[in-house]
């Protein structure tokens, strides 16, 4: 008897060791293949590669789920906070999501996204020295309110682990997805199709959580006019059009598929708690319209770690099982409340916001022209980076660099195409900012040319190439953006204290 028990824990042990290991960590191991790449004396290390396959984890862990349940496989009987809910898009959401994979791969916008917040977890950690923030720890510096009006149901978020939207990447480990949900749990009436204005929760207000600085806009992000499972095909970015917002130091809040053209601030200027900033919507990385909703504490949202964000003035309801009693997760002491996962929450009504003066003072405008110089750069970095994963992509079909480089030549010509027709059809004024993706795209154009008419750069390959300025991009992305941070941001605090 005494053996089974001891075999059963080793057995119990070594499961719970298994499940420890992050996919994301397998994931960065791939890096090492790099380095075959770019020293022939250690070729062997291109193995390594096939670690990158582990970034197909989450997608094919999700399917696997989601096919388990709709034809009954399903041998988890404990109940779960979602059984409330009907929200299951049937087979054409698998359909979708088969689809989604392959589109965000070749997608290089969203491909080097994706990237990014793998690499910038590692950042992130970094940041944090090894340990990143908890709610028994964290110190949150502002009251946040709920980022809507009425009541909303949380399909996903929470501060428990087991019920976080997304433990890994760091950026979204404290994330939450808000929809509206009539009493059946239903996000539509029954009956209806996925048109998206059938969901109850498109184009309503998204309002800021605090008072604060918007820092970042993104917005024309194209959003398809059916959910269900399928996003836009041809997006842009994985946030879709979204609005970051400076509350205090190392405290951004970023509201994420807003309907494009809806958002009404601009970067530099200054917002109200509850004030609004744009609508609910369906753009990015989306299954059905639905307000994504985190605190970080870092300006980008690639770098990030996400902050556990307790809300001020919520009364929640829960109509499915409590996390908390099922868990036995017990709320840290501090003021606000955490909501979670299958909760209906709502905010009391306070009345219309008074806008702030929209004349910004002069640390403000000091801070937003600082800001254009980071945007600037930052998608310079971010052209760079797509540039190296085209060079990668490019190589894999024609290995020659010459032709890689005239296929990203080719590429910085149509996004300079697309980028100055907006603008024009748009009335927008045409400026350095707005080109400073295509710029990067150019200058990876020129320097792929310039290897490949080097004899001295015969021995590199074009995956060796491509990824050295993936990383470099990167790193440009981040020192920018630190410098952003650490830097810009105090002239508000400085003419502040004066």
């Amino acid at each position: 008897m005494s053996n089974q028990v001891t075999s059963r824990s080793l057995a119990s042990r070594l499961r719970e060791r298994l499940q420890s290991v992050s996919p994301f960590s397998l994931t960065l191991l791939g890096l090492v293949g790099v380095l075959g790449n770019i020293f022939p004396q250690v070729e062997i290390l291109k193995l390594f590669h096939v670690f990158w396959f582990f970034a197909f984890w989450p997608f094919v862990s999700m399917l696997i789920s989601g096919s388990k349940q709709s034809i009954g496989l399903d041998t988890d009987d404990e109940a779960g906070p979602r059984d409330w809910l009907d929200m299951d898009s049937g087979w054409r959401g698998h359909l979708a999501f088969l689809l989604g994979v392959p589109l965000s791969f070749f997608n290089p916008l969203v491909f080097r996204q994706d990237a990014m917040q793998l690499l910038g977890s590692l950042v992130a950690i970094g940041r944090h020295r090894g340990s990143l923030p908890e709610p028994e720890t964290h110190a949150q510096s502002t009251d946040y309110r709920l980022p809507v009006e009425g009541t909303w149901t949380v399909v996903n978020g929470s501060p428990i682990k087991e019920h976080s939207h997304s433990w890994f990447p760091a950026t979204q480990r404290y994330a939450y997805d808000f929809v509206i949900t009539d009493e059946e749990g239903r996000s539509r009436p029954a009956g209806t199709d996925t048109s998206i204005e059938n969901y109850y929760c498109y184009e309503e207000p998204v309002l800021a959580p605090a008072d604060g600085v918007v820092v970042d806009v993104h917005d024309g992000d194209p959003e398809l006019g059916r959910a269900g499972g399928f996003s836009h095909p041809f997006k842009r970015s994985m946030t879709g059009n979204a609005v970051t917002v400076r509350h205090a130091e190392d405290e951004y809040s970023c509201l994420v598929h807003l309907v494009p053209g809806s958002i009404e601030v601009e970067p530099g200027d200054s917002v109200t708690r509850g004030e609004r900033i744009g609508r609910c919507g369906h753009s990015g990385n989306s299954a059905e319209p639905h307000l994504h909703f985190q605190v970080q504490d870092h300006p980008t949202f690639e770098v990030s770690a996400g902050l556990p964000v307790r809300f001020h003035g919520v009364d929640v309801d829960t109509p499915g099982v409590d996390v908390t009693e099922q868990t036995g997760w017990t709320e840290p002491d501090g003021s606000g409340r955490y909501v979670h996962v299958g909760q209906r929450v709502s905010a009391p009504s306070g009345g219309e916001p008074t806008r702030r003066d929209d004349t910004a003072g002069s640390s403000e405008a000091m801070a937003s022209s600082g800001l254009s110089r980071a945007r600037m750069l930052g998608r310079v970095g971010i052209g760079f980076s797509i540039g190296g994963f085209v060079t990668v992509l490019a190589g894999a079909i024609a290995p020659s660099l010459q032709t890689v480089a005239l296929a990203l030549a080719a590429l910085a010509g149509l996004g300079l195409f697309y980028q100055v027709g907006r603008d024009l059809i748009d009335g927008n004024r045409i400026g350095f900012g707005s080109l400073g993706t295509v710029c990067g795209v150019g200058v990876a154009s020129a320097l792929v040319g310039a290897f490949a008419a080097q004899d001295i750069f015969t021995t590199l390959d074009s995956s060796g190439v491509g990824t050295g300025m993936f990383v470099t991009g990167f790193l440009l992305y981040i020192a920018v953006w630190e410098y952003g941070q650490r830097d810009l941001f105090q002239v508000i605090s400085g003419v502040a204290d004066k």
